[in-house]
């Protein structure tokens, strides 16, 4: 294959069906209003034809143009270092992207990719949120050579001249399996995730502005009876002494149930079509993904810019001894990236066991199983059950105010669940420093483990509040790059200051002494 690539000529078919889908939502609205045009005679633009709002599809043509001159003039270069792309004809666009800055690279198949035997590709580099380049399409082949060579320049190996033969994936080196989903841990691995909510929730999103939710559901349910007088009439004959309405809670009892049911079974079959055939593999030093069935992704991370590591378990996981992994690395990860989300899950879904093996993959020498966890301040409780309390004692004002004195449980019961979950929370609430990483874990009921590494810490933060200082604690937090808004990071509240002060000197002067490599 040569050094020198160009587009596969299938990319502008796969252009015009972008541009088509842009303009599907308009182009129904104008044909829809050409109907009653405001051109012709009796409209508000007499003097212009009837119907010349279709004519506005016109603005399709320059779009498909710049998509043919796109096609004509790119042009995709391998140099020694770096990945040069070039295009544009009046305007000229060089990009050099060298191969030992590339972070990621992702390839991305369709039904309609897989037909034609080519490929969407996306270069990223951990120089900014969004893609370094998206190269669309290129035929498979090409992404195989692209991946050869950027492996190669990264080990600073000559590249060695090649033909118009292709080069598969097998000839970058021995390739090691580290993880492999079969059709029942998929299933398991959707159950447990439960994204079926979702699914249902944009559907009957649709169905409630279509007026269908109306049709389907008037003739089985009454919106007087299952709306709010069906909670004012239960809290009444809870806590005033009426009588409950037993159909009607014979009737939820049953529905409830049949809905949970349907939303795992939704849940499990997007999991199956989105993570069908999820392996991960190891080739030298970075790991591959690859997943899906309708849209088949490959993703690539690599071992050095991993910043962080997060272990994931819900109340199912712990009952089936598995976990889910999640990594952050720098660059593309962050908000507003439009690279593969599902990059980050380096496992969906590993039983317990497993788990240490594939940590040591990624931090040679780390042992989950030897770590020494630490709690937080003796006095951490007293400072984190008071919010609860406040939140508790509005709650049971507002009952108290619509039914009475039946508010009476209501305070004693939120009460007790405050202190309940201030006390688990505080319990699981614990922090470890081991060899070159920190870690945190937290939450009781849904448990997260994050492990930072000490050469990807940016800064380290020492923070107080007057509440800190007046209870002798501070808060300590690590920050790595690429992580996002809503990630689990380290961030240990309610340590003692000392120890705070201590573990924070030790972090900033182990990641100031360690090199900062990308």
């Amino acid at each position: 294959m040569p050094s020198e690539q160009r587009l596969h000529p299938a990319t502008l078919l796969f252009d015009i069906a972008k541009h088509v889908r842009r303009f599907a939502v308009p182009g129904v609205l104008v044909l829809f209003g050409a109907s009653q045009s405001s051109g012709g005679p009796g409209g508000m633009f007499g003097r212009v034809p009837a119907g010349w709002e279709g004519w506005l599809l016109v603005l399709l043509v320059p779009a498909v143009a710049a998509s043919v001159l796109r096609y004509l003039t790119f042009r995709l270069h391998y140099d020694t270092r770096e990945l040069v792309i070039r295009s544009g004809l009046l305007f000229r666009n060089d990009r050099h992207v060298p191969y030992a800055k590339i972070q990621n690279l992702d390839a991305v198949q369709n039904v309609f990719h897989r037909l034609l035997g080519v490929v969407e590709i996306r270069v990223e580099t951990g120089g900014g949120k969004d893609e370094e380049a998206r190269l669309s399409v290129l035929p498979i082949a090409a992404f195989d050579e692209m991946r050869r060579r950027v492996f190669e320049g990264r080990s600073a190996e000559p590249v060695p001249s090649t033909t118009d033969q292709a080069v598969h994936p097998t000839a970058d080196t021995a390739q090691q399996t580290l993880l492999h989903l079969p059709l029942r841990e998929l299933l398991l691995c959707g159950f447990l995730e439960n994204k079926g909510m979702i699914l249902i929730g944009a559907a009957f999103g649709v169905a409630w502005e279509t007026g269908l939710l109306s049709g389907l559901s008037d003739p089985f349910f009454d919106a007087e009876t299952f709306g709010r007088v069906f909670f004012r009439d239960v809290a009444r004959g809870l806590f005033a002494g009426e009588g409950l309405p037993l159909a009607a809670i014979t009737v939820v009892l049953v529905g409830l149930p049949a809905l949970l049911l349907l939303v795992r079974m939704v849940s499990m079959a997007w999991a199956f079509l989105r993570l069908y055939d999820f392996r991960l593999t190891r080739v030298r030093e970075d790991l591959r993904i690859e997943f899906g069935l309708l849209t088949r992704v490959a993703a690539t991370i690599p071992i050095r810019r991993v910043q962080t590591i997060t272990i994931h378990q819900g109340p199912l996981h712990r009952w089936l001894a598995r976990a889910s992994v999640r990594v952050e690395t720098a660059g593309g990860a962050g908000a507003g990236s439009k690279g593969p989300r599902d990059r980050q899950w380096l496992a969906p879904l590993i039983r317990l066991p497993a788990l240490p093996d594939l940590l040591e993959q990624i931090v040679p020498g780390f042992d989950l199983n030897a770590v020494t966890w630490q709690p937080v301040h003796p006095r951490a409780f007293r400072r984190a059950v008071k919010p609860g309390l406040a939140i508790a004692v509005g709650v049971a004002v507002t009952w108290f105010v619509t039914i009475g004195p039946g508010a009476i449980p209501v305070l004693l019961l939120s009460v007790a669940w405050a202190s309940i979950a201030a006390r688990q929370y505080i319990r699981h609430l614990q922090w470890a420093e081991h060899d070159e990483v920190v870690l945190l874990r937290s939450g009781w009921i849904w448990r997260q483990q994050t492990l930072a590494r000490a050469n990807k810490i940016q800064s380290v933060s020492f923070r107080q509040s007057p509440f800190d200082r007046r209870a002798a604690m501070a808060r300590l937090r690590v920050d790595t790059a690429g992580a996002a808004v809503t990630s689990h990071r380290v961030d240990i509240p309610y340590l003692d200051s000392t120890v705070a002060t201590g573990l924070a000197g030790r972090l900033a002067a182990q990641a100031a002494s360690t090199a900062f490599k990308w």
